[in-house]
């Protein structure tokens, strides 16, 4: 029995190191106070890392920019670059730019659709959300927006229904196609986070935490499954042919995951642990790609740091 539960835990021991040896996580200390150092939203402006950190007030905050040399302040994004502070600062917005950087998209917390000119005006356009039963004052929000390759922006409302705004015409189009939900629980059915690939394929990680691919063009929805029991999909990023995502609750521990967009399977990780093996017990709040298999992303909380993921295949 001893020799059984010693070959065990050699056996785990051993497959814990394999698959923690496809990435090394680095951490990046910001150099702020505690409660000052919650990146919201990282984004990528031509080969430039940005952040944004919001200050209480949700009307003002930090951006920071960054690279292997550190973080450092800026007072502004570039000058083509639509700045509206009441909307980037604000952790309860659902925001994106579209593809000119000019225009703003935003969902609030009632799951009102609006948008934001060159000039800063601020235009409804429709609500999206539904309710969720038996949580008052509880409307079905997504937290992220996808950009597709048509230009046109999605993300989904009501019931799961997946919404197609196009923000020249400030047209919306509710498509005939859903999130994927246990029946009963489509109200639940939003959007937590969305990568899109090189061929135009948008994949969705759901509140409740489902993972499926939608074709724009065809509008076609699959459901891909789930890579955990937990709800909650934190971040989704694409490239070399894999969806690199992390998931779980807020208040329990991120977990990774690997899915493989050619053979069409999921590679399940662990807890995430850095570069000394301590292990992370923050959300990851937003994640990018850049190159060279290098990710970037932002764990909350009241020491939020910046971290950076160096994959290897």
């Amino acid at each position: 029995m001893k020799t059984k539960i010693l070959l065990f835990l050699i056996l785990w021991k051993f497959s814990s190191a394999v698959l923690c040896e496809s990435f090394t996580l680095k951490i990046i200390n910001l150099p702020f106070p505690p409660y000052q150092r919650n990146v919201t939203k990282l984004f990528n402006i031509g080969k430039n890392v940005y952040g944004i950190i919001p200050e209480c007030s949700y009307h003002h905050g930090r951006i920071i920019t960054f690279d292997d040399n550190g973080v450092r302040q800026v007072n502004n994004l570039p000058s083509d670059v639509l700045v509206v502070e009441s909307v980037i600062f604000n952790p309860e917005l659902t925001w994106t730019w579209d593809k000119s950087y000019k225009k703003i998209v935003v969902l609030d917390p009632q799951g009102v659709l609006s948008i934001y000119d060159n000039n800063g005006h601020r235009k409804e356009i429709q609500t999206i959300a539904g309710t969720r039963p038996f949580e008052k004052s509880s409307y079905q929000v997504s937290r992220t927006f996808a950009m597709g390759r048509d230009n046109c922006i999605y993300t989904a409302g009501k019931d799961g229904y997946i919404f197609k705004l196009n923000p020249e015409t400030m047209e919306v189009k509710k498509l005939n196609v859903r999130l994927p939900s246990v029946k009963g629980r489509e109200a639940w059915a939003s959007l937590d986070a969305a990568t899109v690939t090189d061929d135009g394929t948008i994949y969705f990680g759901t509140f409740d935490g489902y993972i499926a691919s939608f074709n724009p063009e065809s509008n076609v929805m699959k459901n891909l499954g789930k890579p955990f029991r937990q709800q909650r999909i934190q971040a989704l990023v694409y490239f070399n042919n894999i969806i690199f995502g992390i998931g779980g609750e807020p208040d329990g521990l991120p977990r990774w995951f690997i899915y493989d967009t050619i053979a069409g399977t999921f590679e399940i990780g662990g807890t995430l642990k850095n570069t000394e093996n301590k292990l992370i017990y923050e959300p990851v709040n937003s994640m990018i790609y850049l190159e060279n298999n290098k990710i970037y992303g932002s764990f909350s909380g009241r020491l939020g740091s910046l971290f950076v993921i160096q994959y290897e295949r």
